[in-house]
């Protein structure tokens, strides 16, 4: 875990109202987690009871002017050893001297409600966080009236600080956390009804399922277990309630007045079997649970009340662990996430596209390959936590029924992490799996054959209609007209050029899985089966960056031009938009008109084109041209070229004499069946430029008419739900109400690191890697070493940070980061396999790429040193990692794998 640098103890106020925050401030290391929550809350006018903070300052101060630094710098490097222990300690916290202007602050905001009860509430800055929630450890103080209980509490809450639950948990869970502790002094309301509402139940995981709890009385009966609650069920997305289990009540906590606070009193019969909550007011938590994750753009644990007809928001913490048992099946998002769909949160037209092609060509694809199955699946994609998943258990199943199938190397094999015991489904050979093994493989044989013969043609089609697209006048149509046009372009054109990619997708994964399986009993080292597949001559991912590098050397062959470069890129292309041509700003419009199709995100049509940000164009060319000669990808690509030659000569040595032919053959169909998967790729990408203006231009349409209310509503249509639009077969109401739930689906979960594998299988949100400095292990994607500067960046927003010569670490990368590539010197992402576009890309530019590392941009920190190694998937922290071997460094890749299993 990262933390912030805090400021010093002295700059910071000591108690701090909502009202006095500033938004520039480290927020978290003032006022910790369950503070910063409630500051959140509070700034989004939503209903908080009344509150201020003491904030870590107050802690630091009080200990530094009572003589207890030790303890100070303790909380800044905690260790199992503390300066002071038991009574010493307990003792020494509760005897504390608070400052003057601690004791003034706090009097004021009692004063300020006289008549309240209150409480003291820890909030610690590690507490609260994505990974880590500290949940139950710290201290709270309920029911607080006088000055002096409120000052005995503050110190009681401080105390808690040094629990050995919470020395425990921090030694367990987190890593360098220096510990603070603010403290959040809250007016405590009357509480009739009270409870959590969890915005996705954790157990069972279904994202639109939220889970309330309910009892009567304060809350405080419920944390600490003195009373069963009532579950509520909700699903907010389709507005009804799902499951409602009501408990027997014998007893409800007391109000606020009575003591002792703990106390509880019995309740009468007639209560003892009501409900606590009535449907309407499930929906009104509900809603209010809906607003909170929407603002906070990820799933929520919240404790609510209710005074009279009001519900109040306690706090809000992040759900730090899902479970899925709600979820049927086994689900993933490999490969789509380096495709891009699933690498952030997508909008339903968007999943919808790709849900039209995978549904129908996995179906077919199947079929074609004669492998039996007892259920057909009802999807093969579906949504969960705004992002398309794909039906692994159901692929797994057909698969199950050739010979030799293995679960756990079908799963590596895609980066997907083993949750389950040893080798999990592997089939057995059979007469019944032969004769389906047999058939299939004739039948990816045959496919892929075919393939190869029909793909130049297809291509030449598929050119062919680009050209006639790209002059298309879609202004000049009128309304029917388009939306004919539309709908006819996005269910076969559309249709047809993805299908064809997708089905060339599954064909190009099994050949690659049968070659590589054909070739394990030679004498040729697995960590060398990728170089067989580098140095793909006009691959289409690489001319792009090629085309740049061109331009360049024409840029740096003029004086005038490289100083003209040398200006702001808006400056450049507000020029060339006004029809300048000197200064090699023709190179840029052939660029353009060659490559304007790509965009940062390649398959989101909300993501505008090159051709619509020109400027970003020209901050890519004035990249390249900072960069060293050595960085030419063309270089680059003639030396893998030879690499490849080189891997295929150890290959054919390897083999009998007799098989080298045939071994060849099937070498050059691999690396044939890969060179036209991305040419496919480059075609699909050209089709999403006009699915992008088709969709804009239909948009404005149904702006005019008033049947969509804002910019961007259309992309929160799915392409069934548009198809009826375009045919008049929804009213502007019943479009606005599906607009205004997808949004609220999509803002839920925007900021969410969703999971990568779901489904009952699943406790959590998946596996763990070794912490940083231990020696970390992913799939190995392109080989070679190099120790280079970590640079954690989140999305490809964010890469402008990237210097030349750093080891790039991403969750995923999509076609978008090409650009980016020819300055790295190698590349970790957190998902992927060996066909993954990273993968590819790093081969081609012949430097070392390790995928599927779990955590990876949370476990290593950006800016430290790093060496990892591409054959071997291994990654090493620190200067002194550089100068191991490669022998060591597998060495130790052992030695932590087996510390780990014992």
């Amino acid at each position: 875990m990262k933390t912030a640098k805090q400021p010093e103890a002295q700059d910071i106020a000591l108690v701090m109202a909502p009202e006095s925050i500033d938004p520039a401030q480290d927020v978290r290391a003032l006022v910790g987690g369950k503070a910063a929550s409630l500051f959140e809350l509070k700034g989004w006018e939503l209903p908080v009871p009344a509150f201020c903070c003491i904030t870590t300052a107050a802690l630091e101060q009080t200990l530094l002017r009572n003589d207890l630094a030790e303890l100070l710098h303790w909380m800044r490097q905690p260790t199992a050893q503390l300066p002071l222990s038991g009574d010493a300690l307990e003792q020494a916290i509760m005897n504390l001297v608070l400052p003057a202007a601690l004791v003034r602050d706090v009097q004021l905001f009692l004063q300020a409600y006289p008549d309240a009860h209150f409480a003291v509430r820890s909030s610690g800055t590690l507490e609260d966080a994505a990974d880590n929630s500290f949940a139950g450890l710290y201290r709270t103080v309920l029911n607080l009236k006088t000055f002096d209980d409120v000052c005995h509490a503050i110190k009681t809450c401080w105390l808690g600080l040094f629990d050995e639950r919470v020395l425990v948990y921090l030694n367990e869970r987190v890593e360098n956390g220096a510990m603070g502790l603010a403290l959040v002094l809250q007016r405590l309301v009357p509480a009739e009804k009270s409870g959590v509402l969890f915005t996705v139940d954790p157990v069972r995981g279904c994202d639109t399922e939220m889970l309330a709890e309910a009892c009567f009385g304060l809350g405080e009966a419920l944390v600490s277990g003195h009373v069963t609650p009532d579950a509520y069920r909700y699903d907010w997305y389709r507005q009804q309630e799902t499951q409602r289990q009501i408990a027997e009540k014998e007893v409800q906590c007391v109000r606020l007045d009575c003591a002792p606070f703990t106390a509880l009193e019995p309740l009468s019969p007639e209560q003892a079997t009501l409900p606590v909550l009535s449907r309407q007011e499930v929906m009104e938590l509900v809603h209010l649970g809906v607003t909170v994750q929407e603002r906070a753009g990820f799933p929520v644990d919240i404790e609510w009340a209710k005074v009279g007809n009001k519900f109040y928001v306690l706090q809000s913490r992040p759900i730090t662990q899902l479970g899925f048992a709600g979820i049927r099946g086994e689900w993933t998002t490999a490969d789509l996430r380096d495709g891009g769909v699933s690498a952030t949160v997508c909008t339903p037209y968007m999943a919808s596209l790709y849900k039209s092609v995978m549904d129908v060509t996995m179906r077919q694809y199947v079929e074609r390959l004669g492998l039996p199955s007892e259920v057909e699946p009802e999807e093969w994609m579906r949504n969960f936590y705004g992002r398309p998943y794909w039906n692994l258990q159901q692929v797994k199943h057909y698969l199950s029924h050739i010979p030799d199938f293995n679960e756990r190397a079908f799963d590596e094999g895609l980066g997907i992490a083993p949750n389950y015991q040893g080798d999990g489904i592997v089939s057995k050979l059979s007469p019944s799996t032969l004769f389906y093994g047999l058939r299939a493989l004739l039948a990816i044989h045959r496919s892929c054959k075919q393939k190869l013969q029909e793909s130049p043609a297809f291509a030449r089609r598929q050119k062919q209609r680009l050209q006639e697209l790209k002059p298309l006048n879609l202004q000049a149509m009128a309304d029917a007209e388009l939306f004919r046009f539309a709908a006819t372009f996005l269910t076969q054109e559309y249709f047809n050029s993805e299908a064809t990619y997708f089905d060339f997708i599954y064909d190009n994964s099994n050949l690659n899985a049968l070659f590589k399986d054909s070739i394990k009993h030679l004498d040729f080292p697995a960590q060398d089966f990728p170089l067989l597949l580098v140095g793909l001559s006009g691959v289409s991912h690489l001319a792009p960056i090629e085309a740049q590098w061109e331009l360049c050397t024409r840029i740096r062959s003029d004086a005038e031009s490289l100083a003209f470069w040398q200006q702001s890129a808006d400056d450049i292309a507000a020029a060339w938009q006004a029809g300048d041509t000197g200064y090699q700003l023709s190179g840029l419009t052939d660029y353009l008109d060659r490559f304007g199709h790509h965009a940062r995100q390649e398959l989101d049509p909300t993501v505008p084109r090159y051709i619509e940000t020109p400027a970003y164009v020209v901050s890519l060319i004035q990249d390249v041209l900072q960069q060293p000669a050595q960085a030419d990808p063309v270089e680059r690509n003639r030396k893998q070229e030879q690499t490849a030659v080189a891997a295929r000569q150890r290959l054919l040595s390897a083999a009998p004499w007799w098989k080298r032919r045939a071994l060849g053959k099937k070498l050059d169909q691999v690396r044939a069946f890969l060179w036209w998967r991305e040419e496919l790729r480059d075609l699909s990408t050209q089709f999403y430029l006009h699915v992008r203006r088709i969709t804009l231009e239909v948009e404005q349409r149904l702006l005019q008419q008033q049947r969509l209310h804002q910019a961007g509503d259309i992309f929160f249509l799915t392409l069934k739900d548009l198809l009826a639009v375009m045919r008049n077969e929804m009213t502007p109401l019943d479009i606005a109400r599906i607009v205004a739930r997808n949004r609220q689906y999509y803002r839920s979960f925007a900021h969410f690191t969703i999971p990568d594998e779901i489904g009952e299988r699943y406790s959590n949100g998946g596996g763990s890697i070794a912490s940083a400095g231990e020696g970390q292990e992913g799939v190995p994607g392109s080989p070679g070493v190099v120790t280079g500067t970590a640079r954690v960046i989140a999305d490809i927003y964010d890469a402008n940070r990237l210097q030349p010569g750093d080891i790039l670490v991403t969750r995923c990368t999509d076609p978008g980061w090409t650009p980016k590539f020819s300055q790295l010197s190698g590349v970790i992402t957190e998902t992927g396999g060996i066909l993954s576009h990273a993968a590819v890309i790093c081969r081609e530019y012949g430097m070392p790429a390790i995928l599927a590392v779990k955590k990876a941009t949370q476990l290593i920190h950006d800016g430290e040193t790093i060496t990892i190694d591409g054959s071997s998937g291994v990654i090493l922290v620190g200067e002194g990692a550089a100068q191991m071997t490669l022998s060591e460094r597998r060495a130790q890749q052992h030695a932590t794998h087996v510390a780990g299993v014992n």
